[in-house]
C-alpha cells in the first residue's frame, strides 16, 4: 500500500499516507504540497554570479540560479584529486578524537534537514562560516514533484514536515557549489561503499565523516520504493537520518558522534555498522580547511595506543631469556658428555 502511494506520489496525485525521517512522521510528496519549480526546475545545473530566484542578500554574487538541465547529475564532479581510503597493512590507534567538533542542531528550521545540516557543522568545523539554512537554501537541490531520486536531489521540505530525504552525492554536489562560490580549493569525496570501520582512518587522519545512519540507530530496512518521472527507482528507509562522526574507541567499543537530533553523543560501534550497512554505507569526508585550502594540516586528534603493548614486550623478552638459559644449559651438557667419552 505504501509502495503503491509512493508511485502515486510521483506523479503528484493525492495522498496522505506518512513515513519517519530525521525525527518526524511526514507527508510525502501529497497534492497539497506545490511543486517547488524554483528550486529545482527539472535540473539542477551550477551557475555562480547569477541571483538565486526569491531570494535577498547583500551579496547576490554567491547565489546559485538553477537552470533546465536534462538531469541534475550531469553536473561534473569537480574533485582536483582523491584522498587514501585505508590500507589494509595500517594499525590503528586504540582510541582516536578529532578534538572540538561541535553539533549544529537541524531544529527548528530545519525539522527533517539532518544531510545539509549534518555537511554544514562539518563545514564549521573546518572554519567556514555558513549556516544551515543558508546551504538549504542556495546550495542543495530540492524536488517537491517526484522529477528526482534522492541521489540527484533533496526529495521534500526540509524546513516542514514533509521533507524526505537525499544521498551522499547530493551533499557531495552541494559541498562543490559552496567551495566554488567560496573560491575555496577544497572539494568533498563520496566515499560510499567504504567497510564502516574503515573510515575511522579518515578520523585518524583528522577527517570527520559524514554518514548515513537511522534516527537513535532504530532498526529499518529499505521497504519503500517508488519509480521517478526520469525513469528510476527510489527505496527509501523508514527513520533514515544523517551526522557526522568524529572518533572512535575500541577498548569502550563506541563512536563518537555529532547528531543534529542529539547533539555530541556516542554509540556503539557494533550497532552503527549494522545500521549504517543497511543504509547503502553512504558517507562523505571534506579535504581541506577554510583558511589553507587544501594546504590545511591535519586536525588535531586525541589518540592512545593500546596498554597491551609494554606487557607483551616484557613477556617476550622473559621468554627469551627463558630460552637461551635453556640452549646454554645444553651446550654444557654437550661439553660435559663429550669430554666424558673422551
Amino acid at each position: 500500500m505504501i509502495s503503491e502511494f509512493l508511485k502515486i506520489a510521483a506523479l503528484s496525485a493525492a495522498a496522505l499516507l506518512t513515513f519517519t525521517s530525521c525525527g518526524n512522521r511526514v507527508n510525502l510528496m501529497n497534492s497539497s504540497t506545490e511543486a517547488d519549480a524554483d528550486t529545482i526546475e527539472l535540473g539542477g545545473s551550477y551557475v555562480e554570479g547569477e541571483e538565486y530566484k526569491n531570494q535577498d542578500s547583500s551579496e547576490p554574487e554567491k547565489y546559485i540560479k538553477q537552470e533546465i538541465t536534462e538531469e541534475p547529475t550531469t553536473e561534473p564532479a569537480t574533485e582536483p584529486a582523491t584522498i587514501d581510503i585505508y590500507e589494509n597493512d595500517y594499525e590503528l590507534p586504540e582510541k582516536a578524537v578529532i578534538d572540538d567538533f561541535k553539533t549544529v542542531f537541524q531544529n527548528p528550521e530545519l525539522p527533517t534537514g539532518c544531510e545539509i545540516t549534518a555537511l554544514t557543522q562539518t563545514l564549521n568545523f573546518l572554519g567556514f562560516d555558513v549556516d544551515k539554512v543558508t546551504m538549504c537554501d542556495k546550495y542543495m537541490n530540492t524536488d517537491f514533484n517526484g522529477e528526482y531520486t534522492m541521489n540527484q536531489c533533496y526529495i521534500g521540505d526540509p524546513k516542514s514536515h514533509t521533507g524526505f530525504g537525499c544521498s551522499a552525492p547530493v551533499i557531495c554536489k552541494s559541498a562543490r557549489r559552496y567551495f566554488r562560490v567560496e573560491k575555496s580549493d577544497c572539494y568533498p569525496v563520496d566515499l560510499t561503499g567504504t567497510d564502516f570501520q574503515e573510515l575511522f582512518y579518515q578520523i585518524e587522519q583528522g577527517r570527520p565523516v559524514i554518514v548515513w545512519t537511522t534516527m537513535y540507530l532504530l532498526d529499518t530496512k529499505p521497504e519503500y520504493v517508488y519509480t521517478a518521472k526520469n525513469g528510476e527507482e527510489m527505496w527509501f528507509c523508514t527513520y533514515q537520518h544523517c551526522l557526522t562522526i568524529y572518533g572512535y574507541d575500541y577498548e569502550q567499543g563506541v563512536v563518537y558522534a555529532a547528531d543534529p537530533l542529539v547533539g555530541n553523543t556516542t554509540y556503539s560501534i557494533e550497532r552503527f555498522e549494522k545500521i549504517y550497512d543497511i543504509l547503502g554505507k553512504q558517507a562523505v569526508v571534506i579535504c581541506g580547511d577554510a583558511e589553507n585550502g587544501l594546504d590545511a594540516e591535519p586536525k588535531p586528534v586525541t589518540k592512545s595506543e593500546p596498554e597491551t603493548t609494554t606487557e607483551t614486550t616484557v613477556t617476550t623478552t622473559e621468554t627469551t631469556t627463558t630460552e637461551e638459559s635453556t640452549e646454554s644449559a645444553t651446550e654444557t651438557e654437550t661439553t660435559e658428555t663429550v669430554t666424558t667419552n673422551d
